[in-house]
């Protein structure tokens, strides 16, 4: 097992680091959008030169110079100043090869733990220093739905699959079909309407963290509702199904035969039996709730990475350092969802055993 866990953990490596490289080379070949305040363009640039990622000359030819300012002649990044005569002078920045930008990037992250520095949503502010007070409002976030909807998913699924057919199975089965049909963020959009602007129950935006406790917690209702109702729903038809299906298996005929009454059988052969499928689902849906959180970041006004994730890519404010960032985050949240599920087999039903040679 630990060898095992070894060897995933250096895939996890490998997988993250070629999506990275391949998230790098796209975003540094779509448009660039530096800051057009002057004094932040000249910090922005001289940034770029000092990572490596830009070469800089001065043009002080007058006739060049003019070509500038009539946007005759263009280069990529271009700082107007004064030089010591009082005479119009440019500094002009140019990329290098994006190869060569890569391994810089890389050798930053991976010797000084370096992302860079945002050059839009926080300017200048390092990438890290960004992410490290908006990722656990993230987390806390879809943590709290994830532990809202597993009881109430599976409880709902489990008094399905027992009264199977029955009127209370065809009401769970079709709000099951409603929910798991309509988006988060459209479910979020009607909780907002309704328990927010109508009947004024909870906060319309989310709170800061200086608020009193009890409206930090007013606050998170609206967002755990829109993240876990689909959430539920999914889980509901998944843990029907699975105990559906073992209830109609021969095994628990057999122990019924045997003198099991049926809440024996159920509790001490259906349930384990259909739990081996189910508990990675749960581990796997947390990354479904890490996606779908992103809309209702921004829908809400949470400061969590979803929020500033949307304003990094957004057209004429792209900050790539903080996308990349941002990507990474999620990039890990979702291999480690991977390495849990794999292990969670081998957790729930102990005959499982990873990576074991026949």
């Amino acid at each position: 097992m630990l060898r095992y866990v070894i060897v995933r953990f250096v895939w996890i490596f490998i997988v993250l680091s070629i999506i990275l490289s391949m998230n790098f080379v796209l975003v540094k070949l779509a448009p660039e959008y530096p800051p057009t305040e002057q004094n932040q363009a000249e910090i922005y640039y001289e940034q770029q030169f000092n990572r490596g990622y830009m070469t800089k000359y001065t043009e002080n030819n007058i006739d060049a110079v003019r070509a500038m300012d009539n946007s005759e002649l263009k280069e990529e990044g271009k700082v107007k100043f004064l030089n010591e005569k009082g005479i119009d002078q440019y500094t002009v920045y140019n990329p290098v090869p994006i190869s060569d930008q890569y391994f810089i990037w890389a050798k930053g992250i991976l010797t000084e733990w370096d992302w860079g520095r945002s050059t839009k949503v926080q300017f200048n502010i390092p990438v890290f220093e960004i992410l490290k007070s908006r990722i656990p409002v993230t987390l806390r976030l879809n943590l709290i739905a994830l532990f809202f909807y597993i009881p109430i998913g599976f409880g709902l699924g489990i008094l399905a699959a027992l009264r199977k057919n029955s009127i209370t199975d065809n009401v769970i089965s079709m709000s099951v079909m409603i929910f798991i049909s309509i988006p988060s963020f459209v479910t979020m959009t009607f909780l907002l309407m309704i328990f927010g602007y109508g009947l004024e129950w909870v906060p319309t935006q989310f709170v800061s963290g200086q608020a009193d406790f009890a409206k930090q917690v007013s606050s998170m209702i609206l967002p755990v509702m829109g993240l876990s109702f689909g959430a539920i729903a999914g889980l509901t038809r998944f843990t029907r199904a699975e105990l559906t299906e073992v209830l109609t298996s021969e095994f628990l005929l057999l122990a019924r035969t045997k003198g099991l009454t049926k809440n024996q059988a159920v509790i001490r052969h259906a349930m384990r039996n259909s739990m081996v499928p189910l508990v990675p689902s749960i581990i796997g849906s947390f990354v479904s709730l890490l996606s779908g959180s992103v809309v209702i970041e921004l829908i809400y006004g949470i400061p969590g990475t979803g929020r500033i994730f949307i304003r990094a890519i957004t057209r004429g404010a792209y900050d790539f350092n903080l996308a990349l960032g941002i990507t990474a985050f999620y990039t890990i949240i979702s291999l480690t969802a991977v390495l849990l599920v794999d292990l969670s087999y081998g957790i729930v039903d102990p005959r499982i055993r990873m990576g074991a040679k026949k």
